[in-house]
């Protein structure tokens, strides 16, 4: 019976285009951005509630990577609340735990849903992306963790 139900869920979740693994990619043209999504990071309090999510895309055709900041219901999407996306060209051209910085591109401001969305050229570096989320007085950060995403 276990089995049944579990397939049910399953074939309820591919129709709803969920999948069973987790939630279907944040689609870049939603957020001003092109091409695919090629990352995600968790933007979490200091207590570890995750407000946010920073989606990083990549278009091929445009050679650019853009980011954006989403707000989660706990980081208090649909309310004004300061929020900020960070998208840096690193010196690096592997990568490594830290990004020594080219140069960046940056949107912060007072949003209901979204910061971004923010878009570089890395041609043969590669980039960092960083996230914050203010709401109800604690602040969210999340990063990409250093230079990543090199090419």
């Amino acid at each position: 019976m276990k089995r049944k139900i579990a397939a049910i869920l399953a074939s309820i979740a591919v129709i709803l285009g969920i999948g069973v693994l987790g939630a279907p990619a944040a689609n870049a043209a939603g957020y001003g951005c092109s091409g695919n999504q090629i990352d995600s990071y968790p933007v979490k309090t200091n207590s570890g509630s995750q407000y946010a999510t920073i989606y990083l895309y990549y278009d091929s055709g445009t050679g650019k990577n853009c980011a954006v900041t989403v707000a989660n219901s706990a980081g208090g999407n649909g309310s004004s609340k300061e929020m900020g996306v960070f998208l840096y060209v690193c010196a690096q051209t592997s990568p490594g735990s830290t990004c020594t910085t080219q140069s960046f591109k940056q949107d912060v401001g007072n949003y209901l849903n979204y910061a971004g969305p923010v878009s570089v050229s890395a041609a043969g570096r590669c980039i960092q992306a960083n996230g914050a989320d203010t709401w109800n007085g604690a602040t969210a950060y999340g990063s990409s963790g250093g230079a990543s995403h090199c090419g």
